[in-house]
């Protein structure tokens, strides 16, 4: 696990300000942001020199339009909400034949957090009752979540991968599962967890130093999740590049023209029954 800095106690568990006891369970200390190695996105683009002449000098450091060259903004065809201010929610999940890695995009106004956008996009339920804690815009994504009463944890995620549904099977402590073998699930704590990563929008992915509900989200930044088997503050890897998560299906403009009419016949008649006209 990754030192706080110099002079701070060793973290041993996931959550920041968490410490485990010795006898294993979490004590809770006061938030403090856990230091972290610098970004690796940082690009530095030096002289050229043509000839014997010094053409120009260019010196860049934010090269990045986020942790990916190959995947951004205008790559996403999932978004939700509405405002001046967009941020990016990718997750990875691995199996033992694939891994499977979607991104969607979430806008807003004012301040939010990762658990904002996680609300606005899946099909949430609290981890122990099963009860619904948000009913987001995609209903392929779904999340399981457990409550601290200070924080939130991802426990799990899920997503319907053939468009049939998804269903979650719990079982145990850590053994929960899609009822749908097409589908995935990754769910975990001790055996295993989502570890989260970070971007401001011009960097490489870092591990983030805050949980999910005080992680605030900034203009053009973006959240990955990745399942590590590894239970371990900031061991697997960040999310590798994603699929866009299919856009929502919108009401074809026929079969709105439909009800429309619909509706309006069933105005008439009633009109007609009232002054007694046959239609």
């Amino acid at each position: 696990p990754p030192r706080g800095g110099a002079g701070k106690p060793r973290v041993s568990c996931r959550q920041p300000g968490c410490l485990k006891t010795e006898q294993g369970n979490p004590a809770f200390f006061i938030y403090q942001r856990i230091s972290l190695p610098e970004n690796r996105g940082v690009r530095m683009i030096g002289a050229k020199t043509f000839g014997s002449a010094v053409a120009f000098a260019l010196l860049a450091t934010t090269a990045w339009a986020g942790p990916y060259d190959a995947f951004d903004f205008d790559d996403i065809d999932f978004w939700v909400g509405a405002g001046e201010n967009q941020a990016a929610l990718v997750i990875e999940w691995k199996t033992a034949e694939e891994t499977t890695t979607v991104a969607w995009g979430y806008r807003w106004d004012g301040t939010a957090y990762g658990s904002d956008m996680v609300y606005a996009l899946a099909q949430a339920v609290d981890r122990y009752s099963l009860e619904p804690v948000a009913t987001g815009a995609d209903p392929r994504l779904f999340a399981t979540i457990e409550d601290w009463g200070w924080g939130l944890t991802v426990f799990g995620f899920g997503y319907d991968t053939d468009g049939d549904g998804f269903s979650y099977v719990p079982s145990g402590s850590e053994g929960g599962s899609a009822a749908d073998a097409d589908d995935v699930y990754n769910e975990g704590w001790y055996n295993g967890y989502w570890s989260y990563w970070v971007s401001d929008g011009s960097s490489d992915w870092s591990y983030s130093g805050w949980g999910i509900a005080a992680r605030e989200l900034s203009d053009g930044s973006w959240d990955g999740w990745s399942f590590s088997d590894f239970a371990v503050m900031g061991s697997g890897s960040a999310p590798g590049i994603p699929e866009s998560a299919a856009s929502p299906v919108p009401v074809p403009a026929a079969a709105w023209l439909l009800g429309c009419g619909l509706m309006g016949l069933v105005g008439l008649r009633r009109k007609a029954q009232q002054g007694n006209v046959a239609i």
